[in-house]
């Protein structure tokens, strides 16, 4: 079995990160910037920024990527949450 799928075997993606992706979202919106802005800002790809709001890490290569455009992300949006580490809850 190739890397690749094992990948698409293993679910990046729960209840507890899209609550948490919520968060992000509803904040930025407060702040009335669109994703394309955010990204833009703090140089992240558009879509590294959809997947922690729609709470989908399989869009990063790998959890250390996750993690630290997730703690990006919150440091900009001045949000206190901790990461879900979803790459270790299986």
């Amino acid at each position: 079995m190739q890397v690749s799928e094992i990948n698409t075997q293993i679910s990046l993606k729960s209840a507890h990160t899209c609550k948490i992706g919520k968060v992000f979202k509803e904040r930025r919106q407060l702040l009335s910037l669109s994703e394309s802005e955010v990204a833009s800002e703090i140089f992240i790809n558009i879509n590294y920024i959809k997947g922690i709001e729609h709470g989908d890490y399989s869009i990063f290569p790998a959890r250390i990527f996750a993690l630290q455009y997730f703690n990006k992300y919150k440091n900009f949006l001045n949000l206190k949450l901790d990461f879900f580490d979803i790459y270790n809850s299986q």
